[in-house]
């Protein structure tokens, strides 16, 4: 059930190893760790206020990878740790001259944080929190995301800004490895997919934007399709991510080939603020400008293909190139979200052709971009015609409450 509130919550994450336990920061600056089942929340059982609750509330939070510290960054400038009973097991007031934006783990003891005037540090858990072991002043505007890509590229801290750039950041070097040159629109969110060979973006003009690693000048692809701004990503595999837009919507979003699967939720108009994974990412949490935490069962996403029909309905789908690295995963999200349709309309008594995919035309109408391989580019305009241009005809995806892909 959805997670009710006495103040609107800004950020949130879920334990990594107990499924059950979610941490919540909110715009009063408390910090707040409870329970819930498949029935049920239970009472808080960590309510901590370590910031000031007049500067603009808990911006981001992050559970250490044991679980042992929950890390927070707030708008008073200041980033904490604090321990299982709600002690300060580690605090800098004066963390950023400015709100801290975004804070996020880099590994068992370093974690990575920026703010709103675009600076990022890296501080390291086991010494004193005075002093950052690194730090970085290359963004113009505020700090939007950061991530570490712990399979592929565990070394390097990506960012992205307001001020339209990427950047990489070389941890071991203490040096920047590339920032991309100035965008149009702000960018948002970051994740690594296709085997750490690509790096894509979320923007403010709604546009997907697809950087190859090691070329960060600027971005190879894009994938135009969202209404708004794209402000949370999420990744299913190397194929496939969620995305949270400012509509309010949730999607399923295939990359290289891009197409736009299907709708996971939405926050009935309010803009989608963050997102994040339970341990067993099986559910999604998500919070918007309400005081609520909304929950979706997300256990379809990673199901397996048991019937082996991933290729068929591949084709079915209109992706000539489903045997192609990662893409037999996209197949199978397209059959349990029809199959989710499917039930639902038979539900509501009506037919399946009334929420489904409409069928592809000849020229492969659900290819939402000019990127249709899985081969990597390696400059400006080298796939799809460039970061900006997208070729083909739009899918259209009805359900029996919205077409919320009409006006794309």
């Amino acid at each position: 059930p959805e997670l009710e509130l006495d103040e609107v919550p800004l950020a949130l994450d879920f334990h990594p190893t107990a499924n059950n336990v979610l941490a919540v920061g909110s715009i009063d600056g408390s910090v707040r760790v409870s329970r819930f089942t498949c029935d049920a929340h239970e009472p808080a059982f960590l309510v901590a206020t370590p910031f000031d609750s007049s500067a603009g509330g808990v911006r981001s939070v992050r559970f250490s990878q044991d679980g042992q510290v929950l890390w927070a960054g707030a708008a008073d400038h200041s980033i904490v740790g604090l321990s299982p009973t709600g002690a300060l097991a580690w605090r800098n007031p004066t963390a950023h001259r400015d709100a801290v934006s975004k804070v996020t783990l880099i590994d068992e003891h370093l974690i990575g944080s920026g703010d709103d005037s675009g600076a990022v540090k890296v501080w390291d858990a086991r010494q004193a929190p005075e002093r950052p072991v690194m730090a970085f002043d290359l963004f113009q505007d505020y700090v939007s995301d950061l991530l570490v890509d712990q399979v592929h590229h565990p070394g390097t801290l990506l960012g992205t800004s307001g001020d339209g750039t990427l950047a990489a950041f070389d941890l071991r070097q203490h040096t920047c490895l590339g920032r991309s040159n100035d965008l149009e629109e702000d960018l948002l969110s970051v994740q690594v997919v296709k085997g750490g060979r690509k790096v894509v973006c979320g923007t403010s003009e709604g546009v997907l934007l697809l950087f190859s690693w090691d070329n960060w000048d600027g971005a190879t692809d894009s994938f135009p399709g969202h209404p708004e701004s794209v402000g949370a990503l999420l990744k299913v595999d190397e194929s496939t991510i969620l995305t949270g837009s400012s509509d309010g919507m949730v999607r399923v979003v295939g990359l290289m080939p891009s197409k736009l699967y299907g709708l996971v939720g939405d926050h009935q108009g309010f803009p989608l603020e963050r997102m994040a994974w339970s341990s067993d990412r099986n559910l999604l949490g998500t919070i918007s400008h309400d005081p609520t935490v909304r929950f979706w069962d997300v256990t379809y996403l990673h199901e397996d293909d048991e019937e082996g029909d991933g290729e068929e309905m591949a084709e079915e789908a209109g992706a000539a190139d489903a045997g192609a690295m990662g893409d037999q995963t996209s197949a199978e999200l397209l059959r349990h979200i029809r199959a989710r349709q499917e039930a639902a309309a038979a539900a509501g008594g009506g037919g399946a052709d009334d929420d489904g995919w409409e069928d592809e035309d000849e020229s492969g109408a659900d290819e939402m971009s000019g990127s249709d391989s899985d081969e990597d580019s390696d400059g400006p305009g080298a796939s799809g015609g460039g970061a900006r241009t997208a070729k083909g005809k739009k899918a259209q995806y009805r359900t029996p409450a919205q077409s919320f892909f009409q006006d794309l």
